[in-house]
């Protein structure tokens, strides 16, 4: 391939046939064309915009006329008999819940971009997702390749500089790979916007609010738009040292799993797959008067139509009106939580639900303000605390009376980060609609992005530990020893003000987390990454404590079995549940 591109523009007798010769190449090999380019500009025959534009071309139309292809194949068999091989075909339910990732590994593995893009036309894949995820990935990856192609070019011929191309290009690979996981949407998305422009325009920070930025929440100020460093750190790295930590811990106190007797009426200690149901089952006495009205269903096998109608009549009958907060018994980050206005959205709901899952119907509380209340209580002490407090703010931008939602969010740099999430490409997450992205708020308006405040769809977070007060910390306590050996974990509530639940009043727990809750006032942007460590590392040292002291009173620990059996239950439940709202 390489030798024929090399006689036809050793043929070529002006810079636009080579020009053209570079735009057809990529129908044929979109890496050969590149490299082929990369050394047009090293020998000087072609300027370098001049040779990225023409390629940048060509890969966009190469990948449209592998787009065409399946879409014309969905209405000739024949024709789809031809391009598809049948286990091409078994692949395309996966292809449809990963078309970010699938489309960005295409993008950079020999041999995949066929059955992928074509898959991608023959699935019903949007032409606009399907645009804007390969004009971006282009824009992003063809100017990189092109420039190692050039920097090395010469070295490369020559013999010389062999491991500085392998090494750039496995850092390549790297990167481009973590973004197949986890897509740089917001880089994306403002080049599918503005095109190459988009790849140097910075998001930059949220425009001033007026007045109270949430309801019943102290004011945000400015609304920092800012990413804490702790929170762009991918998961599996950020936490190799925890994982370090607990392994230390197991060998001092001879058991893996020690933690899962921290709360030991509950299944694993609610590290994994506990039910959010047997939480709130256990509160007990006055204390119940806290817990926002709930009701329970398990969804059958059969006629999703007829169990959504038995959901309405159990919600009725239970004096839950709408709105209502409809959420999965077990669950985590926000997967399958939705709000829902009617009806109809319920019997949407329903029908959409696993099959032999049981899901929650919570009554929604009157108020916007929101917190995670961390308590520890020690077996040897009567009383327990309240040791840190986090305000939740959802996600957000704040109107300017010019902008459109969406160039709000692309203009945000928090908001940006999870623009994939807000725009609706993303399947865990709904999004926004079409019209509402499409609006125009009014300046100061405080547009809500997202029903969940999560941190996976951008939800800030603010220690608030300052503001604990010992009428807090009593009213939780005393909830707390409501329930039969509850010793560590983290409600999650709704309340009207700050003065007031400092006085522990108007509050409703919307849910209640285990050994597997973290203190989420170490997510606040502005802590450092250190103190985020110490905070974290510090209560994983208190779960192997308060497990310890337990194991001494006589409990017995389920195993690291039982904590992987839990953990794989509730990962495979999360990927079938609705999206969140």
């Amino acid at each position: 391939m390489l030798d024929i591109l090399q006689t036809l523009l050793d043929m070529a007798s002006s810079r636009p046939i080579e020009a053209l010769i570079l735009f057809l190449a990529p129908f044929a090999r979109e890496d050969v064309a590149i490299v082929v380019g990369g050394l047009l500009i090293v020998e000087q025959r072609l300027p370098f915009g001049l040779a990225l534009a023409s390629l940048y071309a060509g890969i966009v139309a190469s990948d449209f006329l592998l787009f065409g292809l399946g879409r014309l194949a969905r209405r000739n068999n024949r024709l789809r008999r031809l391009l598809l091989h049948p286990r091409v075909e078994r692949a395309n339910a996966w292809l449809l819940g990963h078309v970010p990732a699938a489309m960005i590994v295409a993008r950079i593995v020999p041999g995949v971009i066929f059955p992928v893009y074509v898959g991608c036309g023959l699935l019903g894949v949007r032409t606009a997702v399907f645009a804007l995820i390969t004009m971006a990935t282009a824009a992003i990856y063809l100017p990189a390749l092109l420039w190692v192609v050039v920097r090395f070019g010469d070295d490369v011929l020559s013999g010389a500089g062999y491991w500085a191309w392998v090494l750039t290009l496995t850092i390549l690979v790297i990167l481009i790979t973590n973004w197949a996981r986890n897509p740089p949407w917001g880089l994306m998305l403002r080049v599918g916007r503005f095109g190459f422009a988009g790849v140097f325009r910075q998001a930059g920070k949220a425009i001033k609010g007026v007045g109270k930025s949430h309801a019943g929440m102290p004011s945000l100020g400015a609304l920092s738009s800012r990413i804490g460093l702790a929170e762009r750190i991918p998961p599996k790295l950020f936490y190799v040292p925890m994982a370090f930590q607990w392994l230390w811990l197991s060998a001092r106190y001879r058991s893996l799993s020690l933690p899962t007797l921290v709360n030991p009426l509950i299944e694993v200690g609610g590290l994994w797959g506990e039910s959010k149901q047997v939480y709130l089952d256990m509160v007990s006495g006055e204390a119940r008067q806290w817990i926002a009205p709930y009701v329970m269903m398990a969804r059958g096998s059969a006629d999703g139509a007829a169990d959504g109608r038995r959901a309405a009549a159990l919600a009725r009958e239970n004096g839950l009106t709408f709105p209502l907060v409809a959420k999965p018994d077990i669950g985590w980050q926000g997967y399958g939580v939705r709000s829902l206005a009617t009806e109809a959205e319920l019997l949407d709901y329903v029908a959409a639900f696993p099959a032999g899952a049981t899901l929650m119907l919570q009554q929604l509380a009157p108020w916007e303000g929101e917190a995670g209340v961390f308590y520890v209580r020690r077996p040897d002490q009567e009383r327990g605390e309240v040791v840190a407090l986090t305000l939740r703010y959802f996600p957000h931008v704040i109107g300017d009376g010019v902008q459109t939602v969406r160039d709000l969010i692309l203009a945000d740099q928090r908001a940006s980060w999870k623009a994939g999430l807000h725009f609706g490409l993303q399947n865990k997450h709904a999004g926004l609609t079409q019209q509402m992205l499409n609006r125009i708020p009014g300046a100061g308006e405080i547009v809500r992005l997202s029903f969940i405040g999560s941190i996976r769809v951008g939800g800030l977070y603010r220690d608030a530990g300052a503001q604990i007060t010992p009428a807090l910390s009593e009213r939780f306590d005393a909830i707390s020893r409501s329930m039969p050996e509850f010793h560590y974990g983290r409600y999650d509530i709704r309340f009207a003000s700050m003065e007031r639940l400092q006085e522990g009043e108007d509050f409703l727990i919307i849910e209640i987390n285990g050994a597997g809750s973290e203190s989420i006032s170490a997510w606040d942007p502005k802590t450092p990454l250190l103190e985020v460590y110490r905070r974290l590392l510090a209560h994983q040292r208190m779960l192997f404590e308060i497990g310890a002291m337990n194991r001494q009173r006589g409990w017995k620990t389920p195993g690291p079995l039982a904590i992987l059996r839990a953990a794989r239950r509730q990962t495979g439940l999360i990927g079938r549940y609705p999206p969140s709202s």
